[in-house]
């Protein structure tokens, strides 16, 4: 079973190499509008994503998509390789979850973002609508 730890913490106390650290990292960079820190810590479908768009759009994007959480997560237990899937929840909110998939490419980066069910359905992840 993964453990769970606070998503809301700054990350200071989490493995520098980590998949949490890297979340942590996100989710802080979101949070305060940091688009450089967001951009140098994506991989994948999510840099694919924020290339083409400005630096305010994805502010404004991220912004957005973490006002409300989430407040824990939960990292899968070491597997082999490299990629590792690290689920956030929002413990105010029983049926919903965010999954961020991240991969040790010189580090830990995130590379996609999955949000969960809500009450209406599938929730679209960053940059969909």
């Amino acid at each position: 079973m993964a453990g769970l730890t606070a998503a809301c913490t700054d990350g200071a106390n989490t493995a520098a190499a980590s998949p949490e650290h890297a979340v942590h990292r996100h989710i802080a960079a979101a949070k305060t509008g940091d688009v450089a820190t967001l951009r140098s810590g994506a991989c994948g479908a999510l840099a694919t994503a924020m290339e083409p768009r400005t630096d305010d759009e994805v502010r404004a994007h991220f912004l957005e998509a973490y006002s409300a959480g989430p407040d824990l997560l939960s990292v899968e237990p070491d597997g082999a390789g490299n990629r590792r899937i690290v689920t956030g929840y929002y413990s105010d909110v029983t049926d919903l979850d965010i999954a961020f998939t991240v991969e040790n490419l010189d580090g830990w980066k995130v590379c996609e973002i999955r949000r969960g069910n809500g009450r209406f359905g599938p929730l679209p992840g960053p940059f969909e609508r």
